[in-house]
């Protein structure tokens, strides 16, 4: 009977397993890596989308309710009687903040943390002080709308009652400017063939517009100003100070201002 041979059969040494297990901890540690890299870039997408659309939904509501600025259903009177679009109390106006109250000159670059306006909500013709008076303002880190309330100043940034309109649990407002740059006004009666602002001699392109040149009181001049507002919202998460946005928008007030000096 022939024999059977059988060949020697050599295993891993334990050099060679500690190199295959150290081979594997490098391998496996950097598949760790790229799973939490990956978790928390989604995770930070995901509070980046969200916040995103929480700005996005305030910016939305603040830009359509400001377009309506100066809205009036008795369009066919005269519209230089415009309840809704009276300056001192009514017409839109850009506040720098709550503490000053003080007015911003719209033909500055300034932003103000303020915008009031009224609108004929109703449609009835008549300004109601306790229900047609508008505004949005930064306070205490939250937008705030102005709602309701008898209001007596309505260019008054603390006159009624004001409510939040973001939520302060999740975020904190950090930047609500509202900036009328862009509007203009333009003074109907020129050119006129008269040097009204006494510059040069002459009827120039200057004195058409009644930002620089302002008509005299009681000339009867007729001004149009076309209102633009820039709006710039920033925020940040109120459990992670990393993720923060910011959105910006111009709106234009659909009803122009139209004064007779």
């Amino acid at each position: 009977m022939q024999g059977m041979s059988m060949g020697r059969q050599r295993g891993f040494s334990l050099v060679d397993l500690m190199l295959s297990m150290v081979l594997g901890v490098f391998i496996l540690g950097g598949v760790v890596s790229v799973y939490v890299s990956t978790v928390k870039s989604s995770s930070d997408t995901l509070k980046s989308s969200k916040l995103n659309t929480q700005l996005l939904a305030i910016m939305s509501i603040m830009s359509n309710d400001i377009r309506r600025a100066g809205y009036w259903a008795n369009f066919d009177s005269d519209p230089s009687i415009n309840p809704f679009n009276q300056k001192n109390d009514s017409a839109l106006e850009v506040i720098d903040s709550l503490a000053a109250n003080t007015i911003i000159a719209s033909n500055t670059n300034a932003g103000g943390e303020c915008i009031v306006f009224s609108y004929d909500q109703n449609e009835n013709g008549v300004l109601d002080a306790d229900s047609e008076y508008f505004g949005y303002r930064l306070r205490s880190g939250a937008v705030q709308m102005r709602v309701n309330g008898t209001v007596s100043a309505g260019d008054d940034c603390s006159d009624g009652v004001w409510q939040d309109v973001s939520d302060s649990d999740l975020y904190v407002i950090t930047s609500l400017t509202f900036n009328p740059k862009n509007s203009q006004c333009v003074d109907s009666s020129e050119p006129n063939r008269v040097d009204d602002d006494g510059a040069n001699g002459e009827d120039d392109d200057a004195e058409a517009d009644c930002y620089l040149h302002i008509p005299a009181s009681g000339s009867n001049e007729t001004t149009v100003e076309t209102r633009e507002i820039e709006i710039t919202l920033a925020a940040v998460l109120v459990n992670d100070s990393d993720v923060s946005m910011e959105i910006t928008q111009s709106v234009r007030v659909r009803n122009d201002l139209i004064r007779v000096r």
